[in-house]
């Protein structure tokens, strides 16, 4: 019997023989769920070092955050995004959404451990849309915010002629994007993003959707925005 667990043991751990022991990645933690909507933490595997967690972003400057994050589509090309102006993005989240996520995302990052990142998960649908997914992450790695948009508002059943043989939605995964080349994210003010010579590597399956934002540069931005005192 203990032949047949040692031999069961091997045949698990060959894969990853080669680049250390045998570990098992821990399930993700809750922090919040309802019918439409997931907050979790999980183990970031594609880090290279720890980040800066727990980390202090408030509800306030997380909505400064989700309303900066934009779209730019990819499809038809550079040159008909010129034309239709769609390379200046559009919003990724609507008012709802972002008073929804924003203080379970800051709650959440002030739980985070340093070997964790945030995952998000957002439902959507109406009259025009049967459902459609608004998903990724987000993690803090000194005074930067990297954030994923892995989808936004993507049906599951465009994986069937994209990625997948069937429809697929990734409420377990949310960092998988449902398709490919359809979007670009962004953020407005673009001062505010950090070069790419700036910050630290965090290799992802598409560059294009992760925006790392200057929390200091972004303060600054909402304080000079902010109203000024009533008298």
């Amino acid at each position: 019997m203990r032949i047949w667990y040692w031999l069961i043991s091997v045949v698990i751990c060959l894969p990853v023989m080669f680049i250390g022991a045998c570990a098992e990645v821990p399930p993700p933690r809750v922090v919040f769920e309802d019918p439409i909507t997931a907050i979790r933490l999980q183990v970031d595997t594609r880090a290279s070092a720890e980040h800066s967690h727990p980390a202090e972003v408030t509800a306030g400057q997380m909505v400064a955050v989700l309303k900066g994050v934009t779209v730019v589509s990819r499809r038809g090309g550079l040159i008909a995004n010129i034309v239709t102006g769609a390379a200046q993005g559009e919003p990724a989240f609507l008012a709802d959404e972002i008073f929804a996520l924003a203080p379970a995302l800051s709650q959440a990052l002030s739980m985070a451990r340093p070997n964790e990142l945030v995952t998000f998960y957002r439902r959507f649908s109406d009259a025009n849309t049967a459902l459609a997914v608004t998903s990724g992450g987000l993690f803090v790695q000194d005074q930067y915010l990297y954030f994923i948009l892995a989808n936004n508002r993507n049906s599951p059943l465009d994986a069937i002629n994209i990625n997948y043989v069937y429809d697929y939605d990734p409420i377990n995964d949310p960092l998988q994007p449902i398709t490919r080349n359809s979007f670009r994210a962004s953020f407005d003010p673009g001062f505010v993003l950090v070069r790419d010579e700036d910050r630290r590597p965090w290799p992802y399956v598409d560059p294009g959707r992760v925006v790392v934002i200057d929390l200091t540069l972004l303060a600054k931005d909402s304080e000079s925005h902010a109203p000024p005192p009533s008298h």
